[in-house]
């Protein structure tokens, strides 16, 4: 890849991490500020009420104003959603910092993958998307990895992460500055606020069988381990240390990010059949971690999720990376994401069930539904969307030709 490419890759990275610090800080926000599994549950799903419609909006608009114009104020959201939620004094300002973030995660995080992936040469755009989407699932393993040890040793620890990540975000801002422009303002009578998802015709059918409910039953797993399972291993299994409830984040979302290093060779379709299949039978393990009280055991489950839903995540990102043309990949892959992030609704549901049912019984539901939406990608989907058909590149909006841009 470009020099470039990796200076957007490293802004991508610490973007992603700021989203996913309140994870280990949930049981400290429900102790503080009195808040029930289903409310905390509520809290994390906030930004995804936020982050589709932003997302589907902005994937578009950044294919005609240009990529810039839409990352520079998603990195200002970040950063006062950070600030909100590192001095939050009530429930109302932790809300708000969600809304902030998913404002933020809904403008940056298909548009920088696009980024990424224009900077890219026009031979290894594949590669590109893939190590963006390892840059984004790492980032936001990160995230949590260095919230919960920072917090287990920290006076304030809700709000030395969040300093730590505000420092971090002047690296951002460098790398995002120093990137240069790929999008000239595309002219359109249409307007650049026209919502569009662009899917390639011909595949409506396949993406709406395939990688959609492949990407949902991704941000399913993810926002469950991620919001839930974290009051699981407090109120359950007894953990105390937030550096191991922050370990559980760190190898869901890290790990994920490292899968395109050894399965580079896997192809996308298979890889997004493998990982949702074996992502949903992982998340058994889980529910047995009750039944034995091991801490490891969600350990393990974590990892292995993590690692798998690291392969849907690469099948689909390249999917989405070399099947449409230049002015159209931003919604592509922001309608990609969107679905992943739609993903995390459900556990909004799964938060209240558990104060009904109990925390144990809720998640032995979210793997019946895991099961269930696998099940759908792999024999209703899988038959629909038999090939990846490839866009053709033949004319292209080259970085270089824009501006100039080193090897």
């Amino acid at each position: 890849m470009t020099r470039s490419s990796w200076t957007a890759t490293i802004a991508l990275l610490i973007f992603t991490m700021g989203t996913s610090i309140v994870t280990p800080l949930l049981p400290l926000y429900q102790a503080d500020f009195h808040l029930t599994n289903g409310q905390v549950t509520l809290l994390f799903a906030t930004y995804t009420l936020t982050v589709v419609p932003t997302m589907l909006i902005f994937g578009g608009v950044s294919d005609r104003v240009g990529r810039k114009k839409v990352m520079g104020p998603a990195l200002v959201s970040i950063t006062l959603a950070s600030v909100v939620l590192g001095f939050a004094q009530n429930v109302e300002m932790l809300f708000a910092g969600r809304v902030l973030q998913g404002l933020a995660i809904g403008m940056f995080l298909g548009v920088g993958t696009a980024f990424i992936v224009d900077h890219a040469r026009v031979a290894e755009k594949a590669w590109a998307a893939i190590v963006a989407g390892l840059a984004f699932r790492l980032g936001f393993g990160l995230g949590p990895g260095m919230a919960g040890v920072v917090a287990q040793n920290s006076s304030q620890p809700i709000r030395a992460p969040f300093e730590i990540y505000l420092g971090l975000l002047v690296i951002a801002f460098g790398a995002f500055l120093i990137t240069p422009e790929t999008i000239r303002r595309h002219k359109s009578s249409r307007g650049p606020w026209r919502i569009q998802v662009g899917v390639p015709a011909g595949q409506m059918a396949g993406f709406a069988t395939f990688l959609a409910p492949a990407a949902f039953t991704l941000g399913f797993l993810d926002a469950t381990l991620l919001s839930i399972v974290p009051l699981y291993m407090v109120a359950v299994l007894g953990v105390k240390n937030l550096a191991v409830v922050g370990l559980v984040g760190f190898l869901e979302l890290g790990l994920g990010g490292v899968t395109p290093l050894f399965a580079r060779s896997v192809a996308p379709r298979p890889a997004v059949m493998w990982g949702v299949g074996g992502g949903a039978v992982a998340s058994l393990l889980v529910v047995t971690a009750s039944q034995v009280h091991s801490v490891a055991l969600v350990l393990v489950a974590a990892a292995v999720i993590g690692l798998l839903n690291g392969l849907t995540l690469q099948g689909g990102t390249a999917i989405c990376g070399v099947s449409v043309p230049i002015l159209e990949r931003g919604k592509l892959i922001s309608a990609l994401y969107m679905c992943a992030y739609a993903g995390t609704i459900p556990t909004i549901g799964l938060g209240y069930l558990s104060q009904a049912i109990g925390i144990t019984e809720a998640l032995a539901i979210f793997s019946a539904a895991a099961l269930a939406l696998a099940a759908v990608v792999i024999f209703v989907g899988g038959r629909v969307y038999r090939e990846v058909l490839p866009y053709r590149e033949i004319e292209e909006i080259r970085p270089d030709q824009l501006v100039g841009d080193g090897a």
